[in-house]
């Protein structure tokens, strides 16, 4: 067995034949961890639901109109979505445009009603008049009334004092099937205009 001064020497040998390789080597080690020192740690994002696409105001969400992004927390408005199962099946309050945060208040539900009362609910409503449709602001009170298009019946009255919470973007007031609003009323109430909506034309008048 070799002793240790044959042993040191040995070394110092394998050492000398090899210093330049060990130097490279130590120095690629050396600037690794420099840079793993020194490098950004990645920012900090969690993830936010957007619209795919443009959304029209009382469309009901498919999978394919959703998608997840990564964005600063900072940035991300307050009751947005984290997750697309969250607003599956949901109804969109007004149209939205493509990348367009989805929070709970561009949602039909309760969130889009809160200081209202407790005891209503948030329900769209179509009218097919363009004209009144613009005269109206979020807040107004109105009172709905349905016709079924026979000249000699008189339109009945569906609902009374609701409350307007929200309307068409300026500019994308009437589709093919009219202007969607969304009115704060009463469950009952909310089930009378369902049905009338179903089968007859719906038109509003503004209280003083």
């Amino acid at each position: 067995m070799p002793d240790l001064r044959e042993l040191s020497r040995r070394l110092r040998r394998f050492y000398l034949r090899r210093r330049r390789l060990i130097s490279a080597t130590l120095a690629a080690c050396a600037a690794m961890a420099a840079v793993h020192v020194l490098a950004p740690a990645p920012p900090h994002t969690v993830s936010m639901v957007v619209a795919a696409h443009d959304l029209a105001g009382g469309a009901v969400i498919q999978p394919a109109d959703v998608r997840s992004v990564e964005a600063d927390p900072d940035l991300v408005p307050g009751g947005a979505a984290r997750s697309t199962d969250r607003v599956l099946g949901e109804v969109v309050a007004g149209p939205m445009r493509s990348g367009e945060a989805l929070t709970d208040r561009r949602l039909v539900g309760s969130a889009l009603i809160a200081g209202y009362g407790s005891d209503l609910v948030a329900t769209p409503v179509r009218l097919q008049d363009e004209d009144v449709v613009s005269l109206l602001r979020v807040g107004d009170r109105i009172d709905v009334y349905a016709a079924d298009g026979d000249p000699t019946s008189s339109a009945r009255q569906v609902v009374s004092d609701a409350a307007v919470v929200m309307l068409p973007a300026q500019g994308e007031a009437m589709g093919r099937d009219g202007a969607l609003l969304v009115l704060a009323v009463t469950p009952d109430a909310a089930a009378r205009l369902a049905q009338a909506g179903a089968t007859e034309q719906l038109s509003v008048t503004l209280r003083g």
